[in-house]
């Protein structure tokens, strides 16, 4: 029974054996065919590749020469022998044209030659830039490996070479032509020779065959490697298995980061808008509380504006920030008062700093008043780094801001330097170098449940980047923080900052009586606008949309609107389709009736697509009467 077992055994090892050498057999003998057709394949390709790229490079010689054989005179051959006649005016400007053409045309040699007294051929005129390492001088003699070429071209034939042609500098291949007298006698009085780099297509084919070579040479490997890939590809299958299973682990683990991210934004820029909005209702209250006191009253309602002009940079900041890391952020510096500026911007946190019974001073060493800076990208800076401090800051706290001025590089620039020290809870010092990375937090049990700076302060480095200014940060837990920035600003005058002012006063009295098409689908948009004008003076009367707006223009009496304030986003046609069919009216006086986009659309692409859809000027929402209406005068009045 056991012998029986054995013979059993014996069996089928001896028919797996046989299996394992069919198996074999089969292999050797398939890869020997694809290794041998795939040789024949490969040798079929090269020479295809071969002749197409002969073909091409005739056709290009052709051409070639059908363009400058008719501008060589015979004087071009008979007048330029030696390298003394290169200083001649016909070499000179025969050598440049030359190389023009052959520069236009990516070829790698492009000369005349002809036979000299001595019965011998020789260069004439080289395409080839001067003083390169193989440029042909008049007079030096062809090349042996060139000489049949020529020979046969000033017989008068036109002479392709067949095959590629191994050179001294290469592969080539070399079309050569007659060159005949155009003065009718149809004399050949020299030859034009073009050679065609062919060192790549040689290259080329020269590794697809070591190529072919490559895989007979793998075939013999691959039956050798053939028994290891059996016993491989299972140990490789279970281990491919476990990694598919990790990846979807990593995937799922990333699809839940990306949620928590998205919620850590949501949670950390809340923190950020929370500021100015919470000192506009503030505000808003203390008004109501004043209304029969006109100097405090205006005093609010320029806070209430302030807040609410910070508030939407700061929105447009924060939706720009990918903006920002495609580096699609524009500097804009203009004249500022920087001591107005700055103070402005503390200012608005007053309120909330009342509110936790913190004490805010300011110190200021202002050498230059006026400078050119970024107003909206400082603004940001200086509240995000004030919301922090307000935020981090017990009760009875202190926060000091000190800015100064320190001179520049040069007599025109000046740096400025402004710091906001609190008496918070502070960072430990490992957080410190992590603070300015987006949606970075540090959790402290200084101040139960509260989280650190995350978004803001992470704006605040980019942007102080690309002021090409510097951050700096001290901290300790308990003791507070403080927040140093150095910006370069150029020097401005006073008499600067009074011109810049008077570009933008504008004298009321002549936009009074002038008649404004609105175009605003937003009932209550259009509400707000038309008070707002109205008490400037204007006449308003309302488009719902782009197709309303076209019609009410198309049928009023020439001149009878003064200006169009065009919104964007309208249901019908909108603003962009309105803007370029008003240009289109036969009418010249109402096609080039003057257009201000009047949009929520405020990045800089926005006021882009407003002029090309033909518009005249682009005022971002919400509305800012001390920009709308110098736009308006300087449209209508010219002025």
């Amino acid at each position: 029974m056991g012998l029986n077992n054995n013979n059993s055994v014996e069996k089928s090892g001896a028919k797996a054996r046989r299996s394992i050498y069919n198996l074999v057999l089969i292999v050797v003998v398939g890869v020997l065919f694809v290794t041998g057709y795939t040789y024949i394949l490969q040798k079929m390709y090269n020479d295809s590749i071969l002749d197409n790229a002969i073909a091409e490079d005739s056709s290009r010689t052709d051409a070639m020469h059908k363009g400058v054989s008719n501008a060589l005179t015979r004087e071009d051959f008979t007048e330029i022998n030696t390298v003394d006649d290169m200083n001649t005016e016909r070499y000179k400007l025969l050598q440049t044209y030359l190389n023009q053409i052959r520069n236009m045309n990516s070829t790698r040699y492009f000369y005349t030659a002809k036979r000299n007294t001595e019965g011998r051929l020789i260069y004439l005129v080289d395409g080839l830039d001067l003083g390169a390492d193989d440029f042909a001088y008049p007079g030096t003699y062809i090349e042996e490996e060139m000489i049949p070429y020529i020979e046969r071209a000033l017989s008068g034939e036109n002479v392709y070479s067949q095959e590629i042609i191994d050179t001294t500098w290469g592969h080539i291949f070399t079309a050569c032509y007659p060159v005949r007298a155009n003065d009718g006698s149809n004399e050949i009085i020299g030859a034009l020779c073009i050679e065609t780099d062919m060192e790549p297509t040689y290259v080329f084919i020269s590794e697809r065959n070591n190529f072919v070579m490559i895989i007979g040479a793998v075939g013999i490997v691959a039956i050798v490697m053939l028994f290891f890939c059996v016993c491989i590809y299972i140990r490789h299958y279970r281990n491919q298995q476990k990694k598919q299973q990790k990846i979807l682990e990593e995937a799922a683990e990333a699809a839940y980061s990306a949620n928590r991210a998205k919620s850590t934004f949501l949670f950390n820029i809340s923190h950020d808008i929370r500021t100015p909005m919470n000192a506009i209702t503030g505000y808003v209250e203390l008004a109501k509380h004043h209304l029969n006191e006109p100097d405090k009253l205006s005093g609010y309602m320029d806070n209430i504006s302030n807040c609410g002009q910070k508030l939407l940079s700061l929105l447009n900041n924060v939706l720009d920030l990918a903006r920002i890391e495609n580096n699609k952020t524009v500097i804009e510096n203009t004249i500022n008062d920087i001591d107005d500026l700055f103070t402005s911007c503390i200012t608005m946190f007053e309120n909330s700093a009342e509110k936790k019974k913190l004490t805010i001073s300011m110190r200021k060493n202002i050498k230059y008043r006026y400078i050119y800076i970024d107003e909206t990208h400082f603004s940001e800076i200086v509240m995000n780094i004030m919301s922090n401090a307000i935020k981090y800051t017990g009760a009875d706290g202190e926060i000091t801001c000190a800015i100064r001025q320190e001179d520049g590089d040069n007599e025109q620039m000046c740096n400025t330097v402004f710091s906001i020290t609190d008496t918070g809870i502070g960072m430990s010092e490992e957080y410190i170098s992590h603070i300015f990375e987006a949606f970075s937090r540090e959790r402290t049990s200084t101040v139960s449940g509260v989280e650190g700076a995350g978004l803001g302060m992470g704006i605040v480095k980019k942007l102080v980047d690309l002021m090409g200014g510097e951050i700096t940060v001290s901290s300790a837990i308990g003791e507070g923080s403080a927040f140093t920035v150095s910006l370069p600003c150029r020097i401005s005058s006073e008499e600067e900052a009074k011109a810049k002012r008077a570009d933008t006063d504008i004298d009321k009295t002549s936009l009074k009586g002038r008649r404004v098409l609105l175009t605003e689908d937003n009932n209550i948009n259009a509400e707000i606008a038309t008070e707002l004008l109205s008490d400037e003076g204007l006449i308003i009367e309302r488009a719902k949309d782009g197709v309303d707006c076209v019609e009410m223009l198309e049928k009023a009496p020439d001149d009878y609107y003064d200006i169009i304030l065009m919104d964007i986003q309208m249901p019908i046609m909108n603003g962009y389709e309105a803007a370029a069919k008003i240009r289109r009216i036969d009418d010249r006086k109402k096609a080039d009736i003057p257009i201000i986009a009047l949009t929520a659309n405020a990045f800089s692409e926005d006021k882009d697509n407003a002029i090309k859809a033909g518009m005249n000027d682009h005022v971002p929402k919400p509305i800012d009467m001390n920009v709308l209406l110098p736009a308006m005068q300087k449209l209508i009045t010219g002025k």
